[in-house]
């Protein structure tokens, strides 16, 4: 019995010390088949024209410069990068605009008061004898 929980014990640490080489081994691997992935639909990107390109907030140098990344690196993540970055900059382009038309924008009349009826007639009778 005091065997077979020793060999027990001694088997389930070689399995955890087989699965973390073999993690380690599968890890880079599947990082550049990913990054070969990712550079295919990139390429693929690069069909689209400009104005398909600025649908999605890229411009064909984003493209270039994602590829001329090595081959061992996701070019997905320079253009993620850069739109992020892009996205960003006119965010705050946008609030720096809103910010001067509100100090530039004349202030909003306050609100009219509703009218007497005895004033409404007075101005009845204006507007009738000058018809």
């Amino acid at each position: 019995m005091l065997l077979m929980t020793f060999a027990t014990k001694s088997l389930s640490s070689v399995s955890v010390g087989a699965a973390r080489v073999a993690t380690l081994t599968l890890r880079p691997v599947n990082a550049i088949v990913k990054a070969l992935i990712h550079r295919r639909e990139v390429m693929r990107l690069g069909e689209l024209d400009e104005r398909g390109l600025k649908d999605i907030g890229l411009v064909r140098s984003d493209l270039d410069g994602a590829l001329s990344v090595s081959w061992l690196s996701d070019p997905s993540l320079v253009l993620a990068e850069r739109s992020s970055a892009r996205h960003g900059v006119a965010s705050l382009r946008r609030q720096a605009a809103l910010q001067q038309a509100e100090r530039v924008a004349p202030a909003r009349p306050a609100r009219l008061e509703p009218v007497a009826p005895a004033r409404r007639a007075a101005v009845a009778d204006t507007v009738a004898c000058s018809a």
